[in-house]
């Protein structure tokens, strides 16, 4: 029972992270983009820091050397402040859908990095499954025309691009600073310091009537803002911890693939986008990608 339990949360993981695209892109086509990112981890980080008390009584925060707070702090400029930016700013032009497909590729850049900076193992199933997963975003961006990607290529699309190197590079930066620091503890003072630096974004680039924004949200908009704090910043990642925790890192990460997936499913529903023929290919081929990377990586000693 504890079993199905853990890839029953896994699989919820990958729903809340699924519904962050279309959460995302009704934030951002209402709320200004610092605000939006600000008042998301406002949200996150209280609930975050309550659970990192009873869990630790902040036992392991208080341990942490100077090199340690560093790290965290530029994991928290990568991986919260840049990436929710570009996440926000981005959705305020692209479909929420494409915008899955696009940055939920994020695994294969990742492994390529990896590759050249830290000698990371691979077998010619993971490098088949990174040219198969690549081409599902560059077929989504197109419209089905991969060859005319640059013509393709908007002002949207660049910003979330930009987002997922944020994250490919804060993942490969958390791998390297973050060495013998609890995913919570991370996790918790990261948002910390990014929810720092975005309000301080916020109260520099935007105004009185931007934060007003927030006086005026419609239910709607409430809901997706509070689903994408609650939902995709802390339950997702309580699920997933518990996850790494009784599977194991790889067992849980193969729960990411399915990402992709509810995120068009969503944003077909919820916002009543059209998912097209390059859509559909496309995120199938970033989830087949993704899966034959995985078992690629499982076969690897």
């Amino acid at each position: 029972m504890n079993h199905l339990r853990i890839n029953l949360q896994l699989i919820g993981m990958a729903v809340l992270w699924g519904a962050s695209w279309p959460w995302g892109r009704v934030v951002a086509q209402t709320m200004p983009t610092f605000t939006a990112s600000a008042s998301r981890f406002f949200i996150a980080v209280i609930p975050l820091l309550i659970w990192l008390y009873v869990t630790t009584r902040f036992r392991y925060v208080k341990q942490l050397r100077r090199s340690q707070w560093i790290g965290l702090f530029f994991t928290a400029v990568l991986g919260i402040f840049a990436y929710s930016t570009f996440f926000i700013w981005g959705l305020k032009y692209v479909p929420a859908g494409q915008a899955a497909i696009i940055v939920t590729s994020n695994p294969v850049f990742t492994m390529i990095f990896a590759i050249f900076l830290f000698k990371e193992k691979w077998n010619i199933w993971v490098l088949l499954g990174m040219v198969i997963a690549i081409s599902g975003p560059l077929i989504a961006i197109s419209k089905g025309h991969p060859f005319e990607m640059l013509d393709a290529l908007g002002f949207g699309q660049f910003l979330l691009i930009c987002a997922l190197f944020c994250w490919v590079s804060y993942t490969l930066l958390a791998r390297k600073v973050l060495f013998g620091i609890d995913s919570l503890t991370a996790t918790t003072i990261s948002s910390v310091f990014g929810f720092i630096l975005l309000l301080i974004a916020a109260l520099c680039v935007e105004n009185v009537e931007d934060w007003n924004t927030l006086l005026s949200l419609s239910q709607s908009t409430w809901m997706s803002l509070i689903g994408l704090s609650l939902g995709s910043t802390v339950l997702a990642y309580a699920w997933y911890f518990d996850g790494v925790k009784h599977l194991g890192a790889g067992n849980a990460s193969a729960y990411i693939i399915l990402i992709p997936i509810f995120g068009i499913i969503f944003s077909a529903i919820w916002l009543n986008e059209q998912v097209g023929s390059s859509l559909f290919i496309g995120g199938t081929l970033a989830v087949a990608g993704l899966a034959i990377m995985n078992r690629g990586r499982s076969l690897i000693k």
